[in-house]
């Protein structure tokens, strides 16, 4: 009986591991992109040094908005291997590479 509680609580801490995961980068991506809109207007002021910054975060932040997912898949197949549950961690990795392989 104390299998299924313990089950339930790894379950529960995956979840928390993700969302944690997916929270904190969205508010650090948000982060850039905010930081590079405040570059961009500041830009015309002095546009021969904000400019080619603001860009720059609002790469980062539009990076780190695309890799949100994939590190996620990953992350997920990792635990999956952790936990020694090889069938979970084989299709999360299927998934990866398909991923992978649209991002090349």
């Amino acid at each position: 009986m104390t299998a299924q509680p313990e089950h339930e609580l790894r379950l529960l801490r995956l979840e928390r591991t993700l969302a944690a995961l997916l929270r904190h980068g969205a508010l650090v991506a948000s982060a850039w992109i905010t930081l590079g809109m405040i570059l961009a207007l500041l830009g015309t002021a002095a546009p021969q040094f904000a400019t080619p910054l603001a860009e720059a975060c609002l790469a980062v932040g539009i990076v780190l908005l695309i890799a949100l997912p994939v590190l996620r898949v990953a992350l997920t197949a990792a635990i999956f291997l952790f936990e020694r549950d090889y069938v979970f961690a084989a299709v999360s990795s299927a998934v990866l590479i398909i991923i992978l392989s649209g991002l090349l």
